[in-house]
């Protein structure tokens, strides 16, 4: 069992490290590409959020959250072409013994088990921590793309809740998918 989990995780096809400031270019031009496909979903996939200077201050605030065991921001890179992919996340806000993981993906790699590779590998490091015994998705009952994700991996979808709305495009149907070993 650890405290943190580690800073960089490689794969057969991925490279899930912490950011630096060094990736606020490619993170801001990603941002971009995918404004409109994200915002419908992510309520902070704003033209400013695809700004350089605020991912800048984005990456400092997270590795801050980082430090203070508040969250895990991981960006997602090719292993052979160091290429951004898109951005995963640990973040401790889903009560005593779980974690909830969040992503979101570059259009660019969609469709080729990015993600899922990639949480897959993020839920076996976020139950090496010592204080972790379960992993969570949450998504709206309306974005099958996100909800495909845990199903794939053999999450269990454990219950929906009414939440306000975040983004456009959401239900309020609130989904909570579940990965816990001695559950499965």
């Amino acid at each position: 069992m650890v405290s943190k989990p580690p800073v960089r995780i490689v794969t057969d096809r991925l490279v899930v490290r912490r950011e630096t400031a060094d990736d606020a270019v490619v993170i801001a031009e990603a941002i971009e590409r995918n404004r409109v496909r994200l915002l419908p979903w992510l309520g902070w996939a704003t033209e400013d959020a695809a700004d350089r200077s605020a991912q800048i201050v984005r990456i400092a605030e997270s590795r801050k959250l980082w430090d203070a065991d508040e969250m895990y921001d991981y960006g997602i890179f090719g292993r052979s072409t160091s290429a951004f992919l898109g951005k995963i996340a640990l973040h401790r806000r889903v009560g005593p013994g779980g974690i909830e993981i969040g992503y979101w993906l570059d259009s660019a790699a969609e469709g080729d088990g990015i993600i899922s590779e990639a949480t897959a590998t993020l839920t076996q490091e976020a139950l090496k921590l010592a204080d972790v015994d379960r992993v969570e998705i949450h998504c709206d009952a309306a974005n099958s793309r996100s909800r495909a994700v845990p199903r794939r991996l053999g999450f269990v979808l454990d219950r929906i809740e009414p939440r306000a709305l975040a983004a456009a495009a959401e239900t309020g149907d609130h989904m909570i998918w579940v990965y816990q070993p001695d559950r499965r």
